[in-house]
């Protein structure tokens, strides 16, 4: 069939959204272009090219929330780390979604700004606009034209990898089509969407330079090419798609779409070899790309996944331009969107080396900080999360029955300093990316980390696991223990061994659950479970915790069962959630594309 697309609408959106909203580093871009201008003036200077690069970043996911239907929640509300409370909302962050409404599944097949969907064939067709019009600049230079075409097809590649872990094969897009051109897409084999995005990755990354200046922070670069292969072949590698028998059976697997069609060990390998590349390469460059460690591990960790330029973030979004605790990222988390478990706060550590548990009663007695007021657990929970008595405001947070900053719950008003809408109704609230609020946010510049250093080091880690060379050392002197102890050292939390994590299972389980501690908030979690169908995680008590100030000063603490408990699609589990539906509308336009198994 004929899918007919006006051209007028075609370039005016490719110039739609504000490039006053969008800021490479501390470089302004100059003012936006207007729906006036035709493409042959755009591509007539290259201060509008930029700018028209600039609206394909803008298509890169934030997975910040909102405040919107389609953006409402964290996708961390899927997993056992959190849960959504808010009212509203929409029913992919609640896990009710269909094919007939997806609910505002991340991945659209179209393009709504105001509505902050960000769509992966609408960034992949502007880029093909881009690719095909760049040429045209007179005032670029060869060199500079060359980057920019491997930003675009970094930027394509990234969509393809994120449309692989949402739904398995899809098609590949060679063009940006026109009015006239016949719309006949089939997805991909796994095997095909693997080769062709490897590839891509691999173009982009050879026309872009290893690092950028400050004032380009949030440019793709080679190392965020590299990084990003460790990841789409580890994903690929994993029991969802690597596995005797497909997870679930339907068309789309036995076409191969959501699955090899086999197990074969050797694609642990090449997401071994992808992140061994990447550490020769920086090695190459002086290592330009570190572990933000200065010794202060609760603030190394904060500006690891925060600060701007920091040498450990690998690919990141700039939505906006700054940090507003007003804005809808922050007010959708502080009215509910996704309330960390206690499940995951008893996740981290005791500072000495002990699991936390409730029943020792030094641990429940002083669960987060000694008499003294000293911190007894892994440091990044305090920077993950809010608890009692931690720093908030220029103050320390009363999350106890009647305090200051109690949800309704447990006795509270609701008007705190930074409660709203029962913000801490678990007992305890994210602190991840709404940090200290005015204190650490407000007015900073805006960023949203999409990739990080530590998990390339825990991608290896996790490969050389699955290959059972977890005890071999590598060409660098490390083997998968020490890969994990980078990670941990940071923080300076104690070191795995083998002798107290057995290789196998035991290791894997450790690392699954120190991506956990690491990557909360940053939608890491909600793709381990999936890839490695890990159901189990989620079907399980839900905990929150109640406080109670004692006459003399000191807290009782008490767990209680999370209401409601269990989530409706965890107790009508279907595998087929491993994966996200193709919206329905798009299956019927008869264009080629097979639902994914058991959404049919």
């Amino acid at each position: 069939m004929k899918k007919y697309i006006n051209s007028l609408f075609v370039v005016f959106s490719l110039l739609f959204v504000g490039c006053d909203d969008f800021k490479f580093g501390n470089a302004f871009l100059e003012k936006p272009l207007s729906d006036e201008v035709n493409i042959d003036s755009v591509y007539a200077h290259k201060v509008y090219a930029e700018q028209a690069l600039a609206q394909i970043y803008h298509t890169l996911p934030d997975f910040q929330p909102q405040a919107n239907r389609l953006s409402w929640g964290i996708l961390e509300s899927l997993t056992d780390l959190a849960d959504m409370t808010k009212g509203g909302g929409n029913s992919y962050h609640k896990g009710t979604m269909s094919a007939a409404d997806p609910g505002g599944g991340p991945y659209q097949m179209i393009y709504n700004e105001a509505d902050g969907a960000m769509s992966a064939t609408w960034g992949i067709r502007k880029a093909y606009i881009f690719l095909d019009n760049i040429d045209r600049v007179p005032d670029m230079t060869d060199e500079e034209k060359r980057t920019r075409k491997g930003e675009a097809k970094a930027i394509m590649a990234f969509h393809y990898v994120q449309m692989f872990r949402y739904l398995g094969g899809m098609p590949w897009i060679d063009r940006a089509y026109g009015p006239g051109d016949e719309m006949k897409f089939t997805r991909m084999t796994v095997q095909d969407m693997v080769t062709k995005v490897s590839n891509l990755i691999d173009e982009a990354a050879a026309m872009l330079p290893w690092e950028v200046e400050a004032a380009d922070d949030g440019r793709m670069t080679k190392a965020g090419m590299m990084a990003l292969k460790v990841r789409f072949l580890l994903f690929a590698a994993s029991p969802l798609f690597n596995s005797e028998q497909p997870f679930k059976s339907g068309e789309a697997s036995n076409r191969h779409y959501t699955w090899w069609g086999n197990y074969d060990k050797s694609r642990w390998q090449d997401a071994l070899d992808a992140g061994l590349a990447f550490l020769r390469e920086n090695q190459k460059n002086n290592n330009f790309y570190q572990l933000v460690n200065t010794g202060n591990p609760r603030k190394d960790f904060w500006d690891g996944y925060f600060t701007r330029y920091n040498h450990e973030i690998l690919i990141c979004s700039h939505r906006y331009t700054k940090w507003n605790v007003n804005s809808k990222a922050i007010s959708q988390i502080r009215y509910g969107a996704g309330h960390p478990t206690m499940n995951y706060v008893n996740m981290f550590q005791m500072k000495d080396g002990t699991e936390f548990d409730w029943n020792n009663p030094v641990h429940a007695k002083y669960p987060f900080f000694d008499a003294k007021g000293n911190m007894v657990r892994d440091p990044r929970l305090y920077e993950t999360v809010i608890v009692n008595q931690d720093k908030i405001l220029g103050r320390k947070a009363e999350i106890y029955w009647k305090g200051r900053d109690a949800p309704n719950r447990m006795g509270g008003k609701g008007n705190g300093d930074f409660i709203w809408n029962n913000y801490a109704i678990c007992g305890i609230a994210v602190r991840k990316h709404t940090q200290d609020l005015r204190v650490d946010v407000q007015n900073k510049f805006y960023e949203c980390p999409l990739l990080r250093l530590p998990e390339v080091y825990l991608s290896i880690a996790e490969a050389m696991n699955e290959l059972g060379k977890a005890t071999e050392k590598d060409e660098f002197g490390r083997d998968a223990y020490d890969y994990v102890n980078l990670v941990r050292d940071r923080v300076e939390m104690w070191g795995y061994t083998k002798e107290m994590i057995t290789p196998g299972k035991g290791l894997r389980e450790a690392i699954l659950r120190e991506r956990a501690l690491e990557f909360g908030f940053e939608e890491v979690r909600y793709f381990d479970i999936n890839r490695w169908k890990h159901k189990d995680y989620l079907d399980i008590t839900r905990y929150t915790l109640d406080t109670w100030k004692e006459a003399d000063g000191s807290y009782r603490h008490e767990l209680t069962q999370f209401f409601p408990n269990k989530r409706i699609w965890v107790e009508l589990w279907d595998d087929r959630y491993y994966l996200t539906p193709l919206p329905l509308i798009e299956i019927n336009k008869k264009y080629g594309l097979v639902q994914n198994p058991g959404w049919e």
